[in-house]
C-alpha cells in the first residue's frame, strides 16, 4: 500500500483509511503476500469490478453527451490540445 499512497501522492495513513472504506463497501480486498507477510497488496473484487463497470458507462454517456455537438475536427483540434497540455506536466 506504501506503492499506492506515493503514487496518489497521499500518506500512507490516508491510503489506509481509503482502503478500510473500500473494504468496508466490499469494492477491494487486502491480499497478504505468501513470502512476507508484511506485505500488503489490493485487489479489486467482483462487485468493484462491477462497481467500475458502471461508472465507465456513465462516464461514456456523459462524454457521448457533451460531445454531441461537437465537429469531428474540434474534437481533433481539442484532443491535440489536451496531449500538449499532458506532455507539458508530463515533462517536470
Amino acid at each position: 500500500m506504501v506503492d499506492l499512497a506515493k503514487e496518489q501522492m497521499i500518506t500512507g495513513a490516508a491510503m489506509t483509511s481509503i482502503v478500510d472504506h473500500l473494504e468496508e463497501l466490499s469494492l477491494i480486498e487486502r491480499v497478504r503476500s505468501d513470502s512476507d507477510r508484511r506485505v500488503v497488496s489490493v485487489a479489486i473484487s467482483r462487485k468493484g469490478q462491477d462497481t467500475v463497470k458502471q461508472g465507465l458507462a456513465l462516464y461514456r454517456k456523459l462524454i457521448e453527451k457533451a460531445t454531441h455537438n461537437v465537429t469531428e475536427k474540434e474534437r481533433r483540434n481539442l484532443l491535440a490540445i489536451l496531449d500538449k497540455m499532458i506532455a507539458s506536466v508530463q515533462e517536470d
